[in-house]
């Protein structure tokens, strides 16, 4: 077993702690970028049992997205909400989670997670590997599991009593991360995962993500497709994602081109900046490397990697 592990902003100078945390999180979920503001405060421990992983995010508010690696092996991440709410976006579905919430995500699939101010999430990760055959040819991406699901309960009674006693737990033996699996997996076999096709009502930041290939779409789109105030569009998008209009679309197009060019299937780097809704390749090519930190042809080539692993 090892050693918890502990990292936290809050000995970094403020204008350096984007990126010390952008590191941190890539280091410790390969495929993941943080996107958080400068000067951001947020802590990570992390702990492994015969492996599987177990952490401790304590954030304001950010943004985390994921991008398919291949050749690791596959894990799904289970999300137990202590403080706080997350919105996990995949495709063209949302699943909001709330204090006591457990919500999964599969690392084989792409996603973004929208963290609140002052969030607090336990993260278990379980290599499917260790969860059986029937759990590993069901999707389980995006399901969410509310807090009143008593095998919720369950798990977070173990989860959050071994975390309280981790320092006193160091000679713990590894066959507790089969123990944690088992945990997991009791939880998926007793849970519903069939979803609609749409996950959550109807709403501007619905809209939004169904109509990101529209080089039209923007505040005033959304006003007239919703028959919604410019004000009731902007609230409801602070409330949901704590982003606003221009900013929410403008990184989830940035996700879905960076998803296509990891693909690597012929689209030409133009190809890809139209399909997700630029018009305009130079302007798509300057948005990719302020958030990215690399451009569209160094994403694709691999060059990326350090942000990613």
């Amino acid at each position: 077993m090892s050693a918890v592990e502990r990292y936290s902003t809050r000995l970094v100078p403020p204008q350096s702690r984007q990126l010390f945390w952008r590191e941190v999180v890539a280091e410790a979920f390969p495929g993941m970028t943080a996107h958080a503001p400068e000067g951001i405060k947020a802590e990570l421990a992390r702990w492994s049992l015969g492996g599987v992983g177990f952490a401790r995010a304590r954030s304001e508010r950010a943004q985390v997205s994921r991008v398919v690696t291949e050749g690791e092996e596959r894990h799904l991440l289970l999300h137990l909400l202590h403080r706080g709410s997350m919105t996990m976006i995949h495709g063209d579905r949302s699943s909001m989670a709330r204090v006591g919430d457990v919500v999964i995500a599969d690392d084989r699939h792409p996603y973004a997670i929208d963290i609140s101010q002052f969030n607090d999430c336990l993260i278990l990760q379980v290599p499917v590997s260790m969860m059986g055959d029937d759990i590993a040819a069901r999707d389980w991406h995006g399901c969410l599991v509310p807090s009143t699901n008593p095998h919720v309960l369950f798990l977070a009674h173990v989860l959050q009593g071994l975390w309280s006693q981790r320092d006193k737990l160091a000679a713990l033996d590894d066959d507790a991360g089969v123990l944690l699996a088992d945990a997991a997996r009791m939880l998926c076999r007793r849970s519903v995962v069939d979803r609609p096709a749409i996950a959550m009502p109807r709403s501007p930041v619905d809209y939004a993500l169904e109509h990101l290939g529209n080089p039209d779409l923007g505040t005033a789109l959304i006003c007239e497709a919703l028959d919604l105030s410019p004000r009731a569009v902007q609230k409801s998008f602070f409330r949901h994602v704590g982003l606003t209009p221009t900013a929410f679309i403008t990184t989830r197009r940035l996700e879905r081109a960076a998803a296509l060019l990891a693909r690597d299937d012929g689209m030409t780097i133009t190809d890809v900046a139209f399909d997700v809704g630029f018009s305009d390749s130079a302007f798509f090519t300057r948005c990719f490397r302020r958030h990215f930190g690399v451009s569209p042809r160094q994403w694709r080539s691999g060059q990326g990697g350090s942000l990613l692993s």
